[in-house]
């Protein structure tokens, strides 16, 4: 299948409909993560950390390579990027590999290109080719790579380092071609070569809300309102700024300048410019970013320390940077408290429906509502291989909102009403077992037709609902209102 996915979806039509994705080697690494047992997370889990850790290394490289920076600021990019609290969707859920790895060759790509600039390496300039090849059929945000690359010798780079400007056209040239080539057969396939964006009026304030939220979580860890610590980092970094720029000579002023332009500020706009394609809000749309801030603290903390000749000095810029590392680690903490729990109840919402499938007689309805984050888009895969047997799936007729199933709401209301038919249609009918697991809690209700005898009397009128919309609310109604609470 891996030559296929050059020229089709990697998901295929898992979702009910055909994405606009070429993620050969992402496809790759799922297919090597899922061998040893592919209902198990475990290794997905570990790849995904070993990938985050990476990025980090190859954040702190670029800082210390790209950047100037010396060691220990370069190193407290790569710790502020790897504890920054946004990171967490992509680096927990399985799925964020969709970003971190296109991250990764991203990274690797302008790091390999720094280094054919600085040493002359022709083979660093392949390397660099090679991996933006990859990175572009990781994801297509990556197509943001020439602007990089050019806004790095423009800016970064003395006239004398780059040679005519002949020659600097012909550096870019050839991932300008990567990107035409990648842009055109998406084309090809999908008959565009970009999402369609946003247009409408109310469409643009959308983006420019999401960017507004990104933007905050990625500097203070969350979309909340203002705290009194977050204005403390704020006010912390608008000092040092201030400082380094009145206090630096004009040599240093003007490198620390053209350096925070590239890599903080830049860097921030040509990776969030994919945001207003992508048609949703995630915090994982701006895992390579984010990269942009860390570079923003660690060039502030070199300036600072450049100017701090005396030992007290630099100590108390090494507490504020501490501090700011613990700023985030404190933002961290609740994320990924939120995720655990959300894993949790995930696992055991799928153990439990699993064995209520097992064990409940051929034909029973189960009705099944789970926290949107710990099952969407999950039904009907729990009760199909690899993640159980296909007897499980074939025993029992499984309905749920339609925000867990799989393949949107015109498919969801076709499966949906298939399985009531079914239920319905059965004589005598099967018994009614329902499941809900509160949000935030995990706690379980649990009640059967037996003890709710309405069950039996509302499940034939969900039939007589006349959109999916409808269908929807008045199961998660049901869910809500009547299940919740039993046990």
């Amino acid at each position: 299948m891996f030559p296929k996915w050059f020229v089709m979806p990697w998901t295929e039509d898992i979702w009910g409909y055909t994405p606009d994705e070429l993620r050969p080697f992402v496809a790759f690494t799922y297919q090597l993560t899922g061998k040893w047992n592919p209902a198990r997370p475990e290794l997905h889990h570990i790849f995904n950390i070993a990938l985050h850790v990476a990025n980090a290394l190859l954040v702190l490289s670029i800082a210390r390579r790209a950047i100037g920076l010396s060691a220990l600021a370069a190193g407290f990019a790569g710790v502020i990027f790897a504890v920054l609290p946004g990171q967490v969707e992509s680096v927990v859920w399985i799925t964020g590999r969709g970003d971190s790895m296109p991250t990764f060759f991203y990274f690797a790509t302008f790091l390999a290109y720094v280094h054919w600039r600085q040493h002359h390496r022709w083979s660093a300039y392949a390397a660099a080719l090679a991996l933006f090849f990859v990175a572009l059929f990781s994801k297509q945000n990556t197509i943001t790579m020439t602007a990089t690359l050019a806004a790095y010798d423009l800016f970064c780079l003395t006239a004398e380092q780059r040679g005519p400007l002949v020659r600097v056209l012909l550096a870019w040239t050839p991932f300008a071609m990567l990107t035409a080539g990648f842009l055109i057969l998406r084309r090809l396939v999908f008959g565009h070569s970009l999402r369609a964006g946003q247009h409408a009026g109310s469409e643009i304030d959308a983006v420019t809300m999401m960017l507004g939220h990104h933007l905050r979580r990625t500097i203070t860890g969350q979309i909340a309102p203002f705290t009194n610590a977050d204005l403390a980092l704020v006010g912390l970094l608008i000092v040092a700024l201030i400082l380094v720029l009145v206090r630096s000579a004009p040599a240093l002023r003007t490198k620390f300048m053209s350096r925070i332009t590239v890599f903080g500020l830049i860097w921030i706009a040509i990776g969030v410019a994919p945001v207003a394609l992508a048609g949703y809000e995630s915090p994982r749309h701006v895992y390579l970013a984010s990269a942009g801030w860390a570079f923003i603290l660690a060039l502030t903390l070199e300036g600072v320390l450049t100017l701090a000749r005396f030992g007290p000095a630099r100590r108390v810029a090494m507490t504020l940077a501490a501090l700011v590392v613990a700023f985030y680690l404190v933002r961290l903490a609740p994320v990924l408290q939120t995720w655990h729990t959300l894993a949790t109840i995930s696992e055991a919402g799928t153990v439990r429906v699993q064995q209520e499938a097992a064990e409940a007689a051929p034909g029973t309805l189960l009705l099944v509502g789970l926290p949107l984050k710990s099952w969407e888009w999950s039904a009907p895969f729990m009760l199909s291989p690899p993640f159980a047997p296909l007897e499980l799936a074939q025993r029992v007729h499984m309905v749920t909102p339609w925000r867990l199933h799989c393949c949107g709401t015109e498919n969801w209301d076709v499966y949906t009403r298939a399985h009531l038919r079914a239920w319905i249609s059965a004589s005598p009918r099967p018994p009614i077992i329902a499941l809900r697991y509160a949000p935030g809690t995990g706690v379980l209700s649990r009640v059967t037709d037996k003890e709710l005898p309405e069950l039996g009397e509302i499940v034939p009128v969900l039939l007589q609902t006349g959109t999916p919309q409808t269908l929807d609310g008045v199961i998660t109604d049901l869910l809500e209102k009547m299940v919740a609470g039993h046990r």
